[in-house]
């Protein structure tokens, strides 16, 4: 975890990925609505990077109370400007201080090297759990397993999941899935492609997504992620 507190990752990533905050604002929103809960009076970003996420819902928002927790201080500097009056941001080794109605892990666990020690830890910040996972492994990380090392060291990834490996992780732990949809960045949010070769991929990309079922375009094209809203299990069944 040295690179997010000794400013390597900031160095390398200077926004802190600041430029994703609405879209991944919409996509908790999102999976929050299709679980049927609101916000409920404060809400904690475990990971919260430059802060972006909660200072905009915290507009939208102005009764809830937002705290932005990270475990970087360069990541706390960021997030300094312009605080809406209902944010607070705490940094630290320890979980936040006090209870709320959500917790939000987004792009997370995966950075984590006892991830199963830290989601039953952050489980009891919170009733309602929002985790955003990247599915990292696919058909092309099997014909190219050296890209999985490439992305440790680029993203500082410790873990890489399947669909179907982040849901035995939730019954493991005894999580009931509320909400489950898939996210894809790269074609919800294209990046500018300059070659030939580049553009061929996402075409191939939007083809694929467009007439396979979406757990099955991740597996073969990969760039898919989970965004999930989980419980402690009820008994009342999981999606």
């Amino acid at each position: 975890m040295t690179r997010y507190t000794d400013g390597s990752y900031l160095k390398e990533n200077p926004t802190w990925h600041a430029e994703d905050s609405a879209w991944k604002l919409m996509h908790v929103q999102r999976a929050l609505a299709a679980a049927d809960i609101s916000a409920g009076c404060c809400v904690c970003d475990m990971g919260c990077g430059s802060g972006e996420l909660i200072k905009q819902w915290a507009l939208q928002a102005p009764e809830v109370l937002f705290t932005g927790y990270d475990i970087s201080p360069q990541a706390i500097e960021l997030c300094k400007k312009n605080i809406p009056a209902n944010v607070t941001f705490e940094t630290g080794p320890c979980l936040p201080s006090g209870t709320f109605s959500i917790t939000l892990a987004l792009d997370v666990l995966e950075h984590i090297e006892q991830e199963e020690v830290w989601l039953e830890q952050i489980a009891q910040t919170a009733p309602y759990l929002v985790l955003h996972i990247p599915l990292e492994i696919s058909l092309y990380t099997f014909m190219r397993p050296a890209w999985l090392e490439e992305e440790r060291k680029r993203m500082g990834h410790l873990h890489f999941y399947t669909p179907s490996a982040v849901q035995q992780l939730f019954k493991r732990h005894h999580f009931n899935i509320l909400s489950w949809h898939y996210t894809n960045k790269y074609l919800e949010k294209p990046p500018v492609l300059t070659s030939s070769w580049s553009k061929l991929g996402m075409s191939i990309r939007k083809l694929i997504h467009l007439i396979l079922p979406t757990r099955l375009a991740a597996f073969l094209v990969g760039g898919y992620s989970v965004m999930c809203v989980i419980s402690r299990d009820t008994g009342n069944g999981a999606v």
